[in-house]
């Protein structure tokens, strides 16, 4: 009986001598690998990162001088007093990948140097190749849209006080200003109706006729008063989650503008990403396996899935599009060794295999 308990463990040590002189390379999930005391690498897989641009116009409204006046021009939409509006004009979505932290592994290395072959990353530590690397800047963070501001003068916000005279009441004064309305209106008929003996060609007559037009909106704003409009460009950045796919991630209203986040006034913007289920035919391991298995000659990478994207504020969708997720998708294992391989390193998904 000894001989045979003495048979089955010599067995047992040689399986496992031979496992171990195989095991080239071991992939070990980040939170069961031991930091210094392995030879190898830390590689990750990407995980997608959505961005949205709001683009907002801010309109800031000022007050004529002679709002209390403006039925001497009998107009009826007029600016009673200084103050903000806002509207919300488009909303861009772009998206980049950065490493995930929950599909970081560690690859023991126990090969002999002839034997080595090549880890390609991405400068955030992103798998894109062993042997054979991708396109390494395809995982590139899209930069923000820059703001376009209207350029504002002081001339454009103080314009009330520059008809103003110590010698005349505001009352006279936008008696003044009506008489100056009433003689550019009539400048302009004459010119529409070639009163002017000279001739002039049809560009010049297109150039006066937009000067006159001009000067009497001036005086117009002195009694329905100014609009002066920004635009510029709000940018959110959302981390997709399978466990939470609706976020609740920025308010907007017309009276105080965009903020991020959702405290304040204003309505709500959410932003959903539902998975289509591509993946679904796919049989995973578990996350507690990716996580506590160590795999010999082996290496993660990801199939993504696909979801439907969708920004909307209150019951208004202001955009939809589909989108490739990488967190979304599956683990699965490709063998490593003696086969070339090359991953996107937005998606984690293998784009090119060569067996030698």
């Amino acid at each position: 009986m000894k001989h045979l308990k003495s048979a089955f463990l010599l067995l047992a040590l040689m399986a496992l001598g031979m496992g171990n002189a195989t095991a080239q390379y071991i992939t070990t999930h980040a939170k069961a690998a031991t930091p210094g005391q392995q030879r190898g690498i830390y590689y990750a897989l990407p995980r997608t990162v959505i961005q949205l641009d709001f683009v907002i116009e801010e309109i800031e409204l000022l007050e004529g001088p002679y709002s209390d006046y403006v039925y001497m021009i009998g107009a009826d939409d007029y600016i009673m007093e200084d103050g903000m509006e806002y509207r919300l004009l488009d909303v861009m979505m772009t998206t980049y990948a950065e490493a995930d932290p929950n599909a970081t592994f560690f690859v023991e290395m126990n090969a002999k140097k002839g034997d080595a072959i090549e880890f390609y990353l991405t400068p955030k530590g992103i798998l894109q190749g062993v042997g054979i690397a991708s396109t390494p800047s395809s995982d590139s963070q899209p930069t923000p849209l820059t703001s376009h501001l209207s350029p504002l003068t002081s001339q454009d916000r103080n314009f009330k006080y520059q008809y103003g005279s110590k010698a005349k009441s505001p009352e006279q004064m936008a008696y003044a200003a009506v008489e100056m309305i009433n003689r550019i209106r009539d400048e302009k008929i004459k010119l529409l109706t070639g009163f002017q003996e000279t001739a002039f060609t049809l560009d010049t007559y297109r150039q006066m006729y937009a000067d006159l037009d001009q000067m009497e909106n001036d005086y117009l704003s002195l009694f329905v008063g100014k609009r002066i409009v920004n635009t510029v460009v709000k940018t959110v950045y959302v981390t997709p989650s399978k466990e939470v796919p609706s976020q609740s991630i920025a308010k907007f209203s017309t009276d105080n503008g965009f903020s991020s986040g959702v405290s304040g006034p204003g309505n709500v913007i959410t932003l959903q990403a539902l998975s289509l289920k591509t993946t679904g035919s796919i049989n995973e391991p578990s996350q507690s396996a990716v996580e506590t298995i160590s795999h010999e000659n082996k290496l993660f990478y990801r199939i993504p899935e696909t979801a439907n994207v969708k920004v909307s504020m209150g019951n208004e969708v202001l955009l939809e599009k589909r989108v490739d997720i990488a967190q979304y998708g599956v683990f699965m294992l490709a063998p490593l060794g003696k086969t070339k391989l090359a991953l996107d390193p937005t998606t984690g998904q293998i784009t090119e295999m060569k067996s030698e």
